[in-house]
């Protein structure tokens, strides 16, 4: 039996199945869902396993998509977009291939079709920094010798291109739950 996705809705209009990836919740998609639900109507589930969608039962990948068609012919969401976030994103494609005539069009964010990536491996050093400076935007946001000795040389760098106060103030406001 498929436990019951929580969700979360927003807006109105066309909807858009919102897709988190892995570690993440639905609370992580609000960076792309705060200013999307102002002209469309989104879905953000917590995926089995995660956030507020718990299970103490085994499943597979195929179970997410399963879950997620479930939850839109609960809620009688015939056609939508999918914006796939990483993990999202490969559920995305699994989703448009099942059930093409019900899936309108895909944003994927940091997804692959074949989840080998052909970034250059990413070092201890770049990862350490990249806690850092998370740790120290989120106490002391936007600060900018953190941007700089920390942020520039992190997996920020891959993630945002402006490199401001203004930028990462943003990020941790907003994005902080993603990251983490």
């Amino acid at each position: 039996m498929n436990p019951t996705l929580i969700y979360e809705e927003k807006g109105q209009g066309t909807p858009i199945l919102c897709l988190h990836g892995h570690p993440g919740s639905r609370a992580c998609m609000q960076v792309f869902t705060n200013a999307l639900s102002k002209h469309w109507k989104t879905i953000s589930p917590d995926l089995r396993g995660y956030g507020d969608s718990k299970t103490a039962t085994q499943f597979e990948m195929e179970d997410h998509v399963s879950d997620l068609i479930d939850l839109l012919d609960r809620l009688e969401v015939n056609d939508f977009l999918i914006l796939g976030w990483s993990l999202g994103g490969i559920l995305a494609l699994e989703i448009a291939l099942r059930y093409p005539n019900r899936v309108k069009g895909m944003i994927l964010v940091a997804s692959s079709a074949y989840p080998v990536s052909s970034h250059p491996k990413v070092g201890f050093f770049t990862l350490l920094w990249t806690v850092v400076a998370g740790i120290f935007n989120r106490i002391r946001p936007g600060w900018a010798w953190n941007i700089q000795w920390f942020g520039r040389r992190s997996l920020f760098k891959y993630l945002v291109q402006t490199h401001t106060p203004q930028t990462y103030r943003y990020l941790a406001d907003v994005a902080w739950s993603a990251f983490f």
